[in-house]
């Protein structure tokens, strides 16, 4: 992944397969990577313009969780990761299921989860990706303990993925940035991305020049697509992207 980097998040088949097809090749032109997340029956640590989205995608009969992951398509022109939620794959199916990710050409597989409801079962993701040739990816929230971050740093992963906030969408106050430096004193040169509740240019800007390596937004792009459709989603990533990059 290159620094800085900008990217979206997506759940699979949001708003439709369609228009979720036309999302990944349209955005392709103005980000750097994809998330690209697996609907959850229970998308627990989600805001509410993810949860909707979510509810949306089961509405109109799409797969989830488990299933959703068995029908993922091949990755994305672009560098993307797959997100989903260890409680929807379940431990059992983690190795079946981190060996398709890598089959399907994507980079990794993230599960928000993991730190909080499964920390016991670190070990055995981490040994389940490095099995296929893939490198673990952490999720932490700025209030986890320091110790958790120099593990996971320890670990060499593709990157550390900082949450702003305790779910997405909500408001961004004004000591990220000091905890996206304290972060990235405690992480070293891992790779630390940042995301929740990111949603204007400026805001990008302030968190690369903190220490952040990348910022990924979601909520916000979800918004543009229900509201202004793909263009207006394109032209929104597309400032955001400038903000990242902007020397």
């Amino acid at each position: 992944m290159v620094k800085p980097s900008f990217g979206v998040y997506l759940p699979l088949n949001f708003p439709c397969k369609e228009e979720f097809d036309k999302l990944t090749d349209v955005l392709s032109e103005c980000v750097d990577f994809f998330e690209i997340g697996i609907p959850s029956p229970k998308p627990k640590y989600d805001g509410p313009t993810i949860r909707v989205a979510h509810t949306l995608i089961a509405s109109r009969g799409y797969p989830l969780g488990l299933e959703a992951v068995e029908s993922l398509p091949i990755a994305p022109k672009k560098p993307s990761i797959v997100m989903g939620y260890l409680e929807d794959i379940g431990l059992g199916k983690l190795a079946k299921v981190v060996e398709h990710v890598a089959r399907l050409g994507y980079a990794g597989l993230l599960l928000p989860d993991l730190s909080f409801d499964y920390p016991d079962n670190l070990g055995d993701y981490v040994a389940a990706v490095k099995r296929v040739g893939l490198r673990p990816a952490f999720f932490a929230s700025s209030k986890f303990p320091h110790r958790w971050l120099t593990l996971y740093a320890s670990h060499e992963p593709l990157f550390i993925y900082l949450g702003l906030q305790p779910s997405t969408g909500v408001e961004l106050p004004i000591a990220v940035e000091r905890n996206v430096r304290l972060a990235r004193k405690l992480v070293g040169d891992t790779f630390l991305l940042v995301g929740f509740a990111v949603r204007e240019p400026y805001q990008a800007r302030r968190l690369i020049d903190a220490g952040a390596d990348a910022v990924v937004v979601g909520s916000e792009v979800l918004r543009k697509v229900l509201r202004e459709g793909v263009a207006g989603a394109k032209k929104f990533a597309c400032m955001m992207w400038d903000a990242v990059h902007r020397r």
